[in-house]
């Protein structure tokens, strides 16, 4: 039988912050082998990571309940309370539907097509974004963004009537982490010049089609595009990302 000294029965666990920059290590190895043409991968629908399941359900089912289960009244009665109201926020700020309705406004649509869109752009930035910054970063992403949306859209629009809703200020701001992403993975967009042309590119798009309005005829609010698109940016600032 051996004599194990003591010292050789000492295991040594790494620390909190070693723990950490591995799991951020594995994390930025993943969404780099997302990025590229995996052949053989499972079709994206069927391998979201949780984050973005538990935001497509929610949205999804939200929409359902709007759309099929709630009368016409009962849904009228939602947006106007749920729903951003510029109007509303000015004239009554501390008025609870005034402080909840930033947050709300984001999980409500108003059409089949402007869930489905919206859904379509979660699945494919939100994915990757959540593979890339984890479960709670990508969460603070998209609320943060979509705060910033609904900031510009106030700002813009400080007598508006009408609410707003929708979760594209929240995607808008995925997208852009998913551009800072690409970037530090490598897949540098713009070469020299850098990300400056998408982001223009972005916010051109989000203005010409707030102008020209959505396919199925409903207005496109699209300050809360332009305002989650600069949050997005913003909030991996603050992460220090």
């Amino acid at each position: 039988m051996k004599n194990i000294n003591d010292n050789q029965k000492i295991v040594s666990l790494p620390s909190a912050e070693e723990r950490e920059k591995i799991r951020q290590e594995k994390e930025l190895a993943l969404a780099k082998m997302n990025f590229k043409d995996g052949g053989n991968k499972p079709a994206p629908i069927f391998n979201l990571p949780p984050l973005t399941k538990y935001l497509l359900g929610l949205i999804i089912g939200i929409y359902f309940l709007t759309d099929v289960v709630l009368s016409a009244d009962s849904v009228e009665w939602v947006f106007s309370h749920f729903g951003f109201i510029p109007e509303q926020i000015r004239n009554n700020p501390v008025d609870i539907f005034s402080l909840v309705s930033p947050f709300t406004h984001m999980f409500l649509h108003g059409s089949w097509m402007h869930v489905i869109m919206n859904a379509f752009m979660l699945a494919a930035f939100g994915s990757g974004v959540e593979r890339w910054l984890g479960f709670k970063r990508t969460l603070a992403v998209f609320i943060i963004s979509g705060l910033c949306g609904a900031a510009l859209h106030y700002v813009l629009n400080t007598g508006s009537p009408y609410p707003m809703i929708g979760a594209s200020g929240g995607i808008s701001g995925l997208f852009a982490a998913a551009i800072v992403m690409m970037n530090k993975n490598g897949q540098e967009m713009g070469g020299k010049v850098g990300i400056l042309p998408f982001a223009l590119l972005w916010i051109g798009l989000s203005i010409g089609f707030g102008m020209l309005g959505g396919p199925d005829g409903s207005l496109i609010a699209w300050a809360a595009h332009v305002g989650g698109f600069l949050g997005g940016f913003a909030a991996l600032k603050l992460m220090r990302v």
